[in-house]
C-alpha cells in the first residue's frame, strides 16, 4: 500500500529520507490514529522509509493544539515536549 504524507524533507537520489510531516486540523473528526500509526512505519528504521524524524500536528484557528514527535518508530516524549514548548514560548501553542 502507498503512503503519502502530507510534507517530507528528503533527498532522492541517495536516498535520504530525513522528515515526514503530518498535519491536520483541530476540526478534523476522524481519528488521529491513522496519521499517528503511518508516522510510526514512516520513522521506523526496520522499514523502507526510515525517515529520521516524523512530526504530527494538529491545528486550530490560531494555534497548534497537538504537537508530537516520532523518532525510532515510536513517540519520543522528550522531543515532542520540547517541541509543544518551543510552539508556546514563540506564541503557536497555549
Amino acid at each position: 500500500k502507498s503512503i503519502f504524507p502530507d510534507i517530507v524533507v528528503h533527498q532522492r537520489e541517495i536516498p535520504n529520507n530525513l522528515l515526514a510531516i503530518e498535519v491536520r486540523k483541530a476540526s478534523n473528526h476522524q481519528p488521529p490514529e491513522h496519521d499517528q500509526h503511518k508516522l510510526r512505519g514512516l520513522t521506523d528504521p526496520h522499514l523502507w522509509f526510515a525517515y529520521r524524524i516524523g512530526v504530527f500536528l494538529t491545528l486550530g484557528k490560531k494555534n497548534v493544539t497537538t504537537s508530537d514527535v516520532y523518532i525510532g518508530g515510536v513517540l519520543d516524549q522528550s522531543m515532542s515536549g520540547f517541541l509543544s514548548q518551543h510552539l508556546k514560548d514563540v506564541g503557536l501553542a497555549t
